[in-house]
């Protein structure tokens, strides 16, 4: 069940949101609370059934060490929660590549990989320390797990703190006007932007990458077309997932940190990092770089920290080579951004910086898509092969956003200017909560109420897709 369904949208936010909305007319909070986490679960457990025990062994385990160190118990038990969540996040996403890839041995394991459990696994760890620095008291056992397990942001973020998120569940949560205009116009600008964007760029983009695992020669035009398509379809797709879960906590009260802040627009790998999937970058500055050192031990150590971090990021969203080569990329640029910054006799133009940025981002897309790090580099060779010929394919382009197929079928000739369009939406559009915020609520009900048509005649013609972070 994804919120871009019809399932979703039609069988199970209705009645849940209209059982919140009894539930907060009698101002019933701790059963609102019991009644969001029930529901959060039957969310989890739609996909499968057996990852649900999963998430609850997690939760019951890291409550009852958060009980530990919340009574005194030391340091001890920090080491014992964070070894634990490494260890479970080890088991389920890393054994068959440690195993395979790694030490080389001819055993399979085949472990399913529990949904979203890279983030439920985050958001506990960085509990604990915060519980553990004083930061944070020892909830309820009710909130702690409404805190995991909220269903709009349990699956693939934003990663969100208990700080943030349980004292929103104070005295007076169901008593508070609900910003509920902003929030169906943030969850239907999300819609669109996976609906109408994303998913009609996806076919061609997944039809480029299987040429180049069946190891089709690739020019210039395709290794364009393969890294700004994925470029453009992951922005798209995870933004618009960020989109809809911040509507939707906004329509049960809950505010969740904003994922996205135009990253494509960025100047520098430095502030790209700042508006990219903000919540995770969060984490990985306050529990891994600045624990690492961070920059007070001299530059040398910094670019260090900077480049483990990086590293650890990188191999966090997958068991595979190309994701620690892609955080390698992403940790050399900062690093080298800092040089620049620091050495550079003058200041490079904004709109070169940007087109230097954007351009490096792109590239560095294709060891994240790649099924391996050969294909990735069998893309990449692309670079060097100038095409004889090209022209866009207007019609197939126009036929993509009739039939999905076409554009499963078709090249670079359809994919590239189908990119470099939302690519350039991407760049002159401003960000979903300024555009929601922008209008006056009569407007939003309009936008969304046109944004919305649109999407659901979509969803009544093509097959809805999972979003892409669920495989991370």
């Amino acid at each position: 069940m994804i919120f871009s369904s019809f399932e979703f949208l039609l069988f199970f936010l209705p009645p849940v949101w209209l059982g919140f909305l009894g539930l907060r007319r009698l101002k019933l909070e701790s059963a609102a609370i019991g009644f969001l986490l029930v529901v959060s679960w039957v969310f989890y457990a739609a996909w499968r059934p057996y990852y649900l025990p999963v998430l609850l062994g997690s939760i019951v385990v890291n409550y009852s060490i958060g009980h530990l160190i919340y009574r005194g118990s030391g340091k001890r038990w920090l080491y014992v929660g964070v070894t634990f969540n490494l260890l479970l996040l080890g088991v389920f996403k890393y054994l068959d590549f440690l195993l395979a890839d790694v030490l080389g041995l001819q055993l399979a394991l085949n472990i399913a990989l529990p949904l979203a459990i890279s983030f439920f696994t985050f958001q506990q760890i960085a509990w604990l320390v915060d519980l553990y620095q004083g930061r944070v008291d020892l909830p309820t056992k009710s909130r702690y797990g409404f805190f995991v397990s909220f269903f709009p942001q349990l699956i693939a973020g934003p990663i969100v703190h208990a700080r943030e998120v349980l004292p929103q569940l104070g005295s007076g949560w169901l008593r508070r006007p609900l910003p509920l205009s902003l929030g169906i116009t943030l969850l239907v600008i999300g819609l669109a932007k996976k609906v109408l964007i994303a998913d009609v760029l996806a076919p061609g983009v997944d039809s480029l990458f299987l040429q180049a695992s069946n190891g089709i020669t690739f020019n210039l035009l395709d290794t364009l077309a393969a890294a700004i398509g994925y470029g453009v379809q992951l922005y798209f797709d995870f933004s618009g997932y960020a989109d809809m879960a911040i509507g939707l906590g906004l329509m049960f009260g809950i505010a969740l940190p904003d994922n996205f802040r135009s990253p494509y627009k960025a100047a520098s790998i430095i502030e790209f990092w700042r508006c990219w999937h903000i919540t995770l970058s969060k984490f990985l500055r306050d529990y891994l770089y600045i624990p690492l050192g961070g920059n007070r031990r001299g530059p040398l150590r910094r670019q260090i920290n900077l480049l483990v971090t990086m590293l650890l990021g990188g191999i966090w969203h997958g068991a595979g080579w190309q994701f620690l080569i892609w955080g390698g990329i992403h940790g050399a640029l900062l690093v080298g951004n800092h040089w620049w910054r620091a050495l550079a006799p003058w200041q490079m133009p904004v709109f070169v910086a940007r087109f230097i940025t954007l351009a490096c981002v792109m590239l560095a897309w294709i060891f994240f898509r790649a099924d391996n790090a050969k294909v990735a580099c069998h893309v990449l060779a692309g670079l060097l092969e100038m095409p004889q010929a090209w022209s866009p394919d207007w019609h197939g382009v126009f036929m993509a956003f009739i039939d999905v197929s076409t554009s499963g079928q078709s090249g670079a000739g359809v994919l590239l200017p189908m990119s470099l369009a939302g690519l350039a939406l991407a760049l002159v559009a401003p960000g979903s909560r300024q555009l929601g915020e922008r209008f006056s609520p009569l407007m939003r009900g309009l936008f969304s109420g046109v944004l919305l048509m649109m999407v659901l005649k979509t969803l009544t013609e093509r097959p809805d897709r999972a979003f892409l972070y669920f495989n991370f």
